[in-house]
Protein backbone atom coordinates (compact mmCIF):
# COMPACT_ATOMS: atom_id res chain seq x y z
CA UNK A 1 0.00 0.00 0.00
CA UNK A 2 1.41 3.27 -0.79
CA UNK A 3 1.21 6.51 1.32
CA UNK A 4 1.71 9.92 1.07
CA UNK A 5 3.69 12.19 3.25
CA UNK A 6 3.69 16.05 2.97
CA UNK A 7 5.05 18.81 4.40
CA UNK A 8 8.22 17.86 4.91
CA UNK A 9 11.20 19.19 5.84
CA UNK A 10 13.94 20.07 2.61
CA UNK A 11 16.55 18.35 4.74
CA UNK A 12 14.08 15.11 5.20
CA UNK A 13 16.26 12.16 3.12
CA UNK A 14 14.45 9.21 2.21
CA UNK A 15 16.46 7.21 5.22
CA UNK A 16 14.75 9.69 7.45
CA UNK A 17 11.50 8.75 6.19
CA UNK A 18 12.02 5.15 6.52
CA UNK A 19 13.56 5.50 9.94
CA UNK A 20 10.09 7.22 10.44
CA UNK A 21 8.11 4.51 9.18
CA UNK A 22 9.67 1.27 10.92
CA UNK A 23 7.89 1.30 13.84
CA UNK A 24 4.83 0.09 12.26
CA UNK A 25 6.23 -2.56 10.02
CA UNK A 26 8.23 -3.35 7.67
CA UNK A 27 9.07 -0.70 4.57
CA UNK A 28 9.26 -1.77 1.38
CA UNK A 29 9.95 1.18 -0.62
CA UNK A 30 10.80 5.29 0.40
CA UNK A 31 11.23 7.97 -1.85
CA UNK A 32 11.54 11.55 -1.61
CA UNK A 33 10.33 13.62 -4.60
CA UNK A 34 12.82 15.86 -6.02
CA UNK A 35 12.78 19.08 -8.22
CA UNK A 36 14.35 17.79 -11.98
CA UNK A 37 16.63 20.38 -11.95
CA UNK A 38 18.16 21.49 -9.14
CA UNK A 39 17.68 18.44 -7.11
CA UNK A 40 16.10 19.83 -3.86
CA UNK A 41 13.26 18.17 -1.99
CA UNK A 42 9.84 19.13 -3.12
CA UNK A 43 8.59 18.59 0.76
CA UNK A 44 6.68 15.42 0.12
CA UNK A 45 7.41 11.73 -0.58
CA UNK A 46 5.88 8.40 -0.58
CA UNK A 47 6.12 5.21 1.32
CA UNK A 48 4.99 1.37 0.50
CA UNK A 49 3.92 -0.52 3.21
CA UNK A 50 1.70 -3.76 3.81
CA UNK A 51 -2.08 -3.13 4.53
CA UNK A 52 -2.04 -3.10 8.03
CA UNK A 53 1.18 -1.70 8.99
CA UNK A 54 0.02 1.18 6.33
CA UNK A 55 -3.05 1.87 8.52
CA UNK A 56 -1.64 1.98 11.70
CA UNK A 57 1.14 4.09 10.57
CA UNK A 58 -1.41 6.68 9.16
CA UNK A 59 -3.15 6.70 12.42
CA UNK A 60 -0.21 7.45 14.72
CA UNK A 61 2.01 9.64 12.16
CA UNK A 62 -0.96 12.23 10.74
CA UNK A 63 -0.15 16.02 12.11
CA UNK A 64 2.90 14.68 14.11
CA UNK A 65 6.06 16.86 14.31
CA UNK A 66 9.06 15.34 11.97
CA UNK A 67 12.11 17.34 11.22
CA UNK A 68 10.66 20.45 12.72
CA UNK A 69 7.46 20.18 10.30
CA UNK A 70 3.95 18.96 11.49
CA UNK A 71 3.67 16.28 8.21
CA UNK A 72 0.23 14.83 6.37
CA UNK A 73 0.32 11.48 6.29
CA UNK A 74 -2.39 9.94 3.91
CA UNK A 75 -3.18 6.87 1.59
CA UNK A 76 -2.69 7.38 -2.12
Amino acid sequence: MQIFIGNLSKMTTSRHLADLFLPFGVVMRSKIIRDDLTGHSLGFGFIEMDVRSAKLAIQKLDCCLFMNSYVDVKLV
